[in-house]
């Protein structure tokens, strides 16, 4: 798949399904080729690092990664910033770009609540990456890799299912220790709350009642 982006304003312009494609729509536009980012997906997953800019969590986070990043010329002053990946390391300005480019090509291309759910569960299953690799460099002393998988059953299935909101309020209810400190209980609750592009309904646009005493 063929990715359309234009420069001026981080928009998706289009999708196409080979490069040929993607070039006769641009020659029939007013503008020229090297007005867009002609991306390539490399059917490869492409996980999103980038966690805190200036001390707010920002993963995944719609507005930022579409608005903010922009209103608040990041990357004309990025040595001016502080931008930090899951593990709490500085991330290069080329990393930062390029997760940019991913970020607003997956962010735009969300259609309605289903391409919410399918937007949640994929990052979703990047959060869970994530949260292995963090496993994988921490030496375990006074607790084990299965007792946190086990403390964090419900959580990793809700997450799996995109379902943030609810994953959160049972990451509240998990009791800290040697490695799920509150440091990083909080983190976690704070990346779910940042990446939850999901529209919930309201009373309004309630379309079913689910009631235990029916």
């Amino acid at each position: 798949m063929i990715y359309i982006i234009k420069k001026t304003n981080w928009m998706l312009q289009g999708t196409f399904s080979n490069l040929r494609d993607a070039k006769n729509w641009i020659a029939k536009t007013p503008f020229a080729e090297n007005d867009f980012y002609i991306l390539k997906d490399l059917n490869m997953k492409y996980i999103s690092r980038i966690v805190y800019v200036d001390g707010k969590c920002v993963y995944n986070n719609k507005t930022f990664w579409t608005t903010d990043v922009f209103k608040n010329k990041i990357l004309d002053n990025y040595t001016e910033h502080e931008v930090l990946d899951f593990m709490g390391k500085p991330v290069v300005k080329d990393r930062f770009e390029i997760e940019l480019n991913e970020n607003i090509t997956r962010l735009n291309s969300i259609d309605g609540v289903a391409g919410e759910v399918d937007y949640n569960i994929a990052i979703g299953d990047e959060f869970i990456s994530l949260f292995r690799e963090e496993c994988i460099f921490t030496d375990f002393q006074t607790v084990t890799p299965l007792e946190i998988a086990q403390k964090l059953l419900t959580v990793i299935s809700l997450v799996q299912t995109g379902s943030f909101r609810e994953a959160k309020i049972i990451l509240k209810t998990v009791e800290p220790d040697a490695f799920l400190t509150t440091e990083r209980l909080k983190k976690y609750e704070d990346m779910l709350d940042a990446a939850d592009v999901i529209t919930y309904a309201t009373k309004e646009d309630f379309f079913y009642t689910a009631n235990a005493d029916a």
